[in-house]
C-alpha cells in the first residue's frame, strides 16, 4: 500500500522515521524504477509487503494503511483525501504434489484517485491549497494522457503519450504498453497491464465537476493499447525484394558460397541464380549484418542511457531529500535566530516603555506640583486681599470717627462751651477745678493724636505685600469713644 502525495510516493505500511538533523518525524519517499529482478518494467522500490493468510488479516492491514493516508477536512468535505491511494494485492499459488512446483501468481491494484477541488468552494489555504494544486495538476496530466492515447488508435502516426510528467501518470501508464525488448533469447516478452476505470458521479452534485468526470470516462472508453507487430507481419508487409533480404538469417553475416547447377547434393536445394541476383543477395546479406550490428550497439547504448538516467533520478531524489533536510535545518536556525531577536527587541521595548512611563510620571508629578503651588498662591492672595479690605474698612471708620471728634472739638470754643453738668464725662461725685478740666482735655487731645497716627495707611514693603497689622476689636474702640466723649 502506498500513496502519491505532492508528486511523491510514500509507503503506507512503513512508519515515519525521525530525522537526525531536524528531529522531525518524516516519511521517506520511494523510487519508481527498474530493478535487477524486473529489468523490463518499473516497480516501486522499497515497498513493505505483508503476507496475509486470511481475509481478516488482509482487512486489518488495509485499515492500518488507511490510518496513515493523508486526509483533512475542507469546506466541501469533512474527510477529504489529499493523495492518490494505491492498494496492491498479490495472489500466489502452486500445485500440491509430492514435489511442489514454483509459485505462480499475479497482481491486482486498486487505485483510489483523489477528486479535484476548487479553492473557492473548498475554502483551502496554505499547505492544503498546495495539496489541492498538486491533485488537480496530476488529474489534468491524466486527462492529457487519456486524450493522447485515445487519438493514437485513429491516427496513422500516433503521438507519444506524455506519462512522465507526474508520478500518477507514470505509475498508471509505464507498464501499460507491450515489452519492446528483443534481445534474442535472454528477454521474454511481457504482456501489458490492463486497467479498468470505475467512475462515481453524483447526479445532484455540481454540474461542472460531474461533466468533467464523464469526459474523463469517455476518454477512457476510447483508449486502446497499441499492438506491436510481429516479425512475420512486418516482413509480409514489406516489398518482395526487402522481404527476400530480410529472410536471410542475421546470425550468418556472409552468404553461402555459390555452387554450379550440377554440383552434387546442392542440385535439389539451390535453384539456379544469375550473377545479378547473386550480387544482390550478397549486398543484402552485408546490409542485414551491418544493421544488426548497429541495432545491437543502439540497444547497448539505450541500456547505458537508461542506467545513467535511473542513477541520475536516484541521485536527484537523494539531493532533493538532502536539500529538504538542509532547508528544514536552515528554517529552524532562522526561526531560532528570529525568536532570539524578537526576545531581545521585546526586552528593549519593555525597557523603553518603563523609562518612558517613569518620565511621564515625573512630568505629571511636576505638573501637579506646579498646580498645587498655583492654588496655594491664589489662597495666599485671597487672604492678603481680605486683610487689606478689612484694614481699608477700619481706616474709613477711623477717619469718620476722627472727623466727628474734630467737629466736636471745634464746637467746644470758649464762647459756645456747654456747662460741665451737661457733659457726659462730668463726674457728679466731685466737682473738678478749672485746671483739672484742662488737664483732661489735653489728655483727650493726646489720645486723639495717637489714634490718628494709628489710623494712617499701612506702609507697603518693597516686594508689594502690605505689613500685617493687628485688628482692634469693636469693644476696645467703643471704650475709647466713651473716654473721648
Amino acid at each position: 500500500m502506498y500513496e502519491v502525495h505532492n508528486d511523491r510516493i510514500y509507503d503506507l505500511l512503513t512508519p515515519a522515521v525521525k530525522s537526525g538533523a531536524t528531529k522531525e518525524v518524516r516519511r521517506r519517499p520511494l523510487l519508481f524504477k527498474s530493478t535487477e529482478l524486473s529489468p523490463d518494467r518499473k516497480v516501486v522500490a522499497g515497498l513493505r509487503k505483508v503476507i496475509c493468510s486470511s481475509y481478516n488479516e488482509a482487512l486489518t492491514v488495509i485499515e492500518t494503511g488507511l490510518q496513515e493516508r493523508r486526509v483533512t477536512g475542507t469546506g466541501s468535505n469533512s474527510v477529504s483525501s489529499r493523495s492518490h491511494g494505491f492498494f496492491v494485492f498479490e495472489v500466489k499459488k502452486r500445485t500440491r504434489s509430492r514435489r511442489p512446483g514454483p509459485w505462480e501468481g499475479n497482481k491486482f491494484t486498486i487505485v483510489d484517485l483523489a477528486g479535484s477541488e476548487r479553492a473557492r468552494e473548498a475554502k483551502t489555504a496554505g499547505a492544503t491549497l498546495a495539496e489541492a494544486g498538486k491533485i488537480n495538476e496530476s488529474l489534468m496530466y491524466l486527462g492529457q494522457c487519456l486524450q493522447t492515447q485515445s487519438e493514437a488508435a485513429s491516427s496513422s502516426k500516433p503521438n507519444i503519450v506524455p506519462f512522465r510528467q507526474c508520478k500518477l501518470t507514470e505509475l498508471l501508464f509505464s507498464n501499460s504498453f507491450p515489452s519492446s525488448s528483443t534481445s534474442h533469447s535472454q528477454a521474454t516478452r511481457r504482456n501489458p497491464q490492463r486497467g479498468v476505470m470505475i467512475v462515481t458521479a453524483d447526479p445532484r452534485g455540481d454540474f461542472n465537476a460531474t461533466s468533467q468526470i464523464l469526459r474523463y470516462s469517455a476518454l477512457a472508453r476510447e483508449v486502446t493499447v497499441p499492438r506491436v507487430p510481429s516479425i512475420t507481419t512486418t516482413i509480409l508487409a514489406q516489398p518482395p525484394q526487402m522481404a527476400q533480404n530480410r529472410s536471410v538469417s542475421p546470425t550468418h553475416p556472409h552468404p553461402r558460397p555459390f555452387m554450379p547447377a550440377g554440383g552434387g547434393s546442392y542440385r535439389n536445394f539451390s535453384p539456379p541464380m544469375s550473377s545479378d541476383e547473386r550480387a544482390t543477395m550478397e549486398i543484402a546479406a552485408l546490409e542485414i549484418a551491418r544493421l544488426s550490428e548497429e541495432a545491437d550497439q543502439l540497444r547497448e547504448e539505450v541500456d547505458r542511457q537508461n542506467e545513467a538516467r535511473v542513477a541520475a533520478e536516484a541521485h536527484l531524489l537523494t539531493m532533493e531529500d538532502r536539500m529538504l533536510d538542509l532547508e528544514a535545518a536552515i528554517r529552524e536556525e532562522c526561526a531560532m535566530e528570529f525568536e532570539q531577536r524578537l526576545a531581545l527587541e521585546m526586552a528593549r521595548w519593555k525597557n523603553s516603555m518603563a523609562i518612558e512611563q517613569e518620565r511621564t510620571e515625573e512630568h505629571w508629578d511636576r505638573k501637579v506640583e506646579v498646580l498645587e503651588r498655583g492654588l496655594a498662591s491664589d489662597e495666599d492672595c485671597d487672604k492678603e486681599n481680605v486683610l487689606i479690605e478689612d484694614l481699608e474698612e477700619e481706616v474709613d471708620r477711623l477717619r469718620r470717627e476722627n472727623g466727628i471728634l474734630k467737629r466736636e472739638l471745634a464746637s467746644r470754643s470758649p464762647t459756645k462751651r456747654k456747662p460741665l453738668e451737661e457733659r457726659e464725662d462730668f463726674a457728679p461725685s466731685s466737682k473738678p477745678s478749672r485746671g483739672d478740666s484742662m488737664t483732661n482735655l489735653g489728655r483727650k487731645l493726646e489720645r486723639m493724636r495717637v489714634s490718628g497716627e494709628k489710623a494712617r495707611p499701612v506702609p507697603v514693603n518693597g516686594n508689594g505685600s502690605p505689613k500685617k497689622m493687628r485688628k482692634l476689636g469693636t469693644r476696645k474702640w467703643e471704650h475709647e469713644e466713651d473716654e473721648l466723649s
